[in-house]
């Protein structure tokens, strides 16, 4: 990708509104290839009011917030069904004394029940890129919430294992879209000093999602899935009001469309929304003009922001969440609690939230680079001494318990440092590093590899217990998480504060170089324009 040249705009310049002039202002490529960047850098986006991206980005978070309710559905929901099934004899029939809405499954069945959201996810994750560059971030996110409806529908009036199954799919798939969709959203609409808090709250809303079913856990699952279904209804309507991705209708050529939305957005500062504009329509001639081809995945520009959203979804999911979340349980009772499950359950999922609220606010502070490599250094430890207690616990057990508080700490600090850091970060970066061009597809892909990923570890989870036991389990995770250490040290970028051009300069292999014909304004160069090491 070109250089970018930054220059500060005078307000002088966006006196005239007509969409005539305002394709005049627009920069095209040079005989040299390079395309002269309208930056905003000498406008202040604070002045912008939060409001209205906070209310614009509500639908892409709260499509978070209903896929945290399928995935928390299971925990409080299969108990019932064993229950159920194990308090009778008709061994997974459908039929209960002639009842078909007592639906009976057998352990295999509440398998296929568990797991065939991740099918769904991965279909969603790799056909959402696509669908949202063809059709516009908007119209597939409210596609996203009917999803979400008929998914439950189906749950709530299943008759037979079979409606569960489809039930899960489609709520995966809606799912799968979303985490394309949403993180692009937000991050084409929201200004630079919103865009790391607001995108860390995508992972806020799944933990609130997951805790809201867990506080319904004590109602029959039928009710619960009713209850869930009433959330898409009611944002669905919102989505109607929010307005479209700027940068996908000035890519549409729907430019005054896109003013609107900015202005929508921004509020009534003509200069900034101006300026703004200027910029957004300077990247899509930028993109315009260098067509992408399947070669271009070689290019720097392409395949190392690539490379490290898929790093960071590894990452995140060999940090061991898995293995100490299905340890839960466990490692209560080997506290010395009595606290009933559900209730243990809504309190691991109270800190989950809390601790990614509070990534919203450390985000900012200490940047995505600071925040990340101490999330994932207190992760190690944390997993690695649960794998030092199991080990004791093992080998000496009268030992292991008089220290019955250890592991309960260790899996409430794992999870809090997990969710301020490590759950919510490769979410935002991904989305953040993407170049404009490969967004659809490059965001198919890194969230295609989350949820394949989570697939493989669930699945091989209990064969790792089996042949490590979990004390080799815990420091199998532990010793990964290192790896995300350095990951994180050598490889990761910076990108607090910067424009989606700057971020793409990071990854430039000519960055350092600028073209000859092109004006730097050199009171504003700094840093940011150095290329990446990686």
């Amino acid at each position: 990708m070109a250089a970018i040249n930054k220059a500060f705009v005078p307000d002088d310049d966006f006196k005239e509104t007509s969409s005539s002039r305002r394709r005049q202002d627009r920069p095209t490529p040079n005989n040299k290839g390079t395309v002269c960047h309208v930056d905003i850098d000498g406008i202040d986006d604070s002045r912008s009011p939060k409001l209205s991206q906070i209310l614009a980005t509500l639908p892409a978070l709260l499509g978070a917030f209903v896929l945290g309710t399928y995935l928390g559905w299971a925990s409080p929901v299969m108990p019932q069904f064993k229950l159920t099934n194990s308090s009778t004899t008709t061994g997974g029939n459908n039929e209960q004394d002639g009842n078909v809405w007592h639906l009976l499954l057998d352990e295999d069945q509440m398998s296929w029940v568990g797991s065939l959201i991740n099918v769904g996810a991965v279909v969603g994750c790799l056909c959402g890129g696509y669908l949202m560059d063809r059709f516009g971030r908007k119209v597939i996110l409210a596609v996203v919430f009917l999803l979400y409806i008929v998914g439950y529908l189906l749950i709530t009036l299943a008759v037979d294992p079979s409606m569960l199954y489809v039930g899960r799919i489609v709520g995966g798939l809606a799912g799968g879209i979303c985490c394309v969709v949403a993180p692009s959203y937000i991050g084409e609409t929201t200004t630079m000093s919103m865009r790391g808090a607001l995108g860390m709250l995508f992972s806020a809303m799944m933990s609130a999602g997951i805790l809201a079913t867990s506080l319904l856990g004590w109602l029959d699952w039928r009710w619960i899935s009713a209850i869930c279904t009433i959330f898409p209804v009611v944002i669905l309507v919102g989505v109607i009001f929010v307005p479209d991705s700027p940068y996908f209708l000035v890519k549409q050529g729907r430019l005054d469309e896109a003013e609107g939305s900015l202005l929508w957005l921004r509020g009534n500062n003509h200069n900034y929304v101006k300026a703004e504009l200027s910029r957004i329509e300077a990247l899509v001639a930028e993109d315009a003009a260098q067509d992408f081809k399947f070669s271009d995945i070689i290019r720097p520009g392409v395949y190392k922001p690539v490379l490290i959203g898929i790093g960071l979804m590894v990452i995140q999911q060999l940090s061991g969440i898995n293995a100490a979340l299905f340890n839960s349980v466990d490692i209560f009772r080997l506290s010395g609690s009595s606290l009933d499950g559900l209730v243990s359950a809504v309190i691991l999922n109270f800190v989950l939230l809390i601790a990614a609220l509070s990534s919203s606010v450390l985000v900012e502070r200490l940047g995505r680079k600071m925040l990340f490599l101490l999330s994932e250094s207190l992760t190690c430890l944390s997993v690695v001494a649960l794998g030092g207690y199991f080990y004791v616990l093992e080998n000496d057990p009268a030992t292991a318990q008089r220290f019955g508080w250890v592991p309960l700490t260790l899996l409430i600090t794992f999870i809090a440092v997990f969710a301020a850091g490590v759950g919510p970060l490769p979410w935002l970066v991904a989305g953040e590093v993407m170049p404009a061009k490969f967004k659809g597809p490059g965001s198919s892909i890194v969230a295609f590899t989350n949820w394949i990923t989570s697939f493989i570890v669930t699945k091989v989870f209990i064969d790792m217990q089996r042949s490590l036991t979990n004390a080799g389990t815990f420091w199998v995770f532990g010793s990964l998480c290192f790896v995300g250490i350095l990951f994180g040290i050598f490889i990761l970028p910076e990108t607090k504060g910067k424009t989606p051009e700057q971020i793409q300069a990071l990854f430039a292999a000519d960055v350092s170089e600028p073209k000859s014909g092109v004006n730097i304004n050199s009171t504003t160069t700094s840093s940011v324009d150095q290329p990446s090491h990686f």
